[in-house]
């Protein structure tokens, strides 16, 4: 018999000694067929055990605590690329796991929770479900196993290496001490083999959307189907099985708004609209200025553009100038996938009227970055979906000044890219947007 066959005949049968864990794990690393087939090997326990225990008479039995773990913790661990700090954790009676704190609450960015158990963070959780209403927030297991919710999200925390999200989305991280973490959905299971993956519970609960950021994990459908995903893969996973992936609104535009007599605030009247590196107009709204910095394989990269007519100004009585955006929610991408803090900055051109601001705009026809003049930066955390932006510079003050123009454009840009993934794609309300108003150059004398 060989060698890796021994081991795994030893592990199933409960006589592995904690030498022996770690030579089967190093196997197990490097060596996929291995995996697979001690997966299917602990499979075929686990089933013989439930079709066992089935049929038992209906009488009282008292069972002895199993030496090591029980056989469905086995074949939960089945696929994992085994690590001595996982399994470790496997070894813990299931009994006592109710009362032992088995993670931490890393951080809240706004968030809003709800739970009977601590939402300060640096808390220490027990098992149980959390909720998040509102917000971001970070768990990290005592696996090392961290988990980034976006508001709406609702987890169950279930082990050190085990937790199962009912609803919303997050992005696992999982270090190797933790390789072999598992994440389960109302329609299955993805297990861990390193080091990220994001996963997304459709709203009607009966489909999961993951991802591989970095690593491989291994998709479990009820059904016992089950897929291997590699890095930048992705699959839908339902209680049908696992699937492998291969016009807009149009409003009128709100009217000019007046400040106090001594100041104008002046609107884009629809002159204002999104490019996209790849002219993959589909993916534009006009309700919506979009934003996004995009360095990977697919270039949806997006800016946004804005003009303002002011008319004859005495610029030499003005005193300040304000840019005011607002913030709204496009539901592209999603947050979990950005940075904690996304950075933007804007650029202004003196004049440049000849966009024809009604129809889709090439890239390649939209004024550049290197013809304009930087004028403000602003800041948006990752956990803030809506509120107003305001830019108000002295160099903002000081372009309008000095060229002296009636008629200014402005170019919005994120400087920040997502960490990995379909990140969320910022958005500020046009002037066709149903409930925000669009942006506004606001003039103070």
């Amino acid at each position: 018999m060989k060698r890796e066959n021994e081991l795994i005949n030893r592990y199933l049968n409960q006589e592995i000694t904690k030498e022996e864990v770690t030579e089967l794990d190093e196997l197990l690393k490097n060596k996929p067929e291995l995996r697979r087939e001690f997966y299917q090997q602990a499979n075929v326990v686990t089933a013989l055990e439930e079709e066992f225990s089935s049929n038992l008479p209906n009488e009282n039995i008292t069972i002895t605590q199993p030496l090591l773990f029980n056989y469905k913790l086995m074949a939960l661990a089945a696929c994992l690329v085994l690590g001595i700090g996982a399994l470790s954790f496997l070894f813990y009676d299931s009994k006592s796991q109710e009362s032992r704190d088995i993670a931490t609450l890393v951080s809240n960015e706004n968030a809003a929770w709800e739970s009977s158990l601590p939402t300060t963070p640096g808390s220490t959780l027990k098992p149980g479900i959390m909720s998040l209403k509102s917000g971001v927030a970070t768990i990290r297991f005592l696996s090392g196993a961290e988990v980034t919710l976006e508001a709406p999200s609702k987890i169950e925390l279930e082990t050190p290496m085990r937790g199962k999200l009912h609803a919303g989305t997050a992005v696992v991280n999982v270090p190797e001490t933790a390789h072999g973490f598992i994440l389960s959905t109302p329609d299955g299971y993805a297990v861990d083999h390193g080091t990220a993956f994001a996963v997304s519970v459709n709203r009607n609960g009966k489909e999961s959307d993951f991802e591989v950021l970095d690593g491989e994990i291994s998709l479990h459908s009820p059904g016992g189907e089950s897929l291997f995903l590699k890095q930048n893969e992705s699959a839908t996973l339902g209680v049908v099985g696992i699937f492998k992936n291969n016009s807009l609104n149009s409003k009128e535009p709100l009217p000019t708004l007046p400040l106090h007599h001594k100041n104008i605030r002046i609107q884009t009247q629809g002159k204002n609209l999104s490019i996209i590196r790849n002219d993959a107009f589909e993916y534009l709204d006009r309700d919506y200025l979009m934003v996004k910095l995009d360095t990977g394989g697919k270039p949806y990269e997006r800016r946004s553009l804005l003009n303002f007519l002011i008319g004859e100004v005495d610029w030499k009585k003005v005193k300040n100038v304000k840019l005011r955006l607002n913030l709204v929610p496009c539901g592209l991408g999603h947050r979990v996938y950005l940075p904690k803090i996304s950075r933007f900055k804007i650029f202004a051109l003196a004049g440049f009227a000849d966009i024809q601001w009604g129809e889709n705009l090439k890239w390649d026809d939209s004024p550049t970055l290197q013809s304009a003049t930087p004028v403000g930066n602003f800041e948006i955390p990752r956990s803030q979906e809506r509120g107003s932006i305001v830019i108000e510079t002295p160099e903002l003050l000081s372009f309008l000044k000095e060229n002296n123009q009636s008629e200014y454009t402005f170019i919005i840009t994120r400087e920040t890219t997502e960490i990995q993934g379909s990140g969320l794609v910022h958005a500020f309300a046009s002037d066709y947007h149903p409930e925000a108003s669009g942006p506004s150059l606001e003039v103070f004398f």
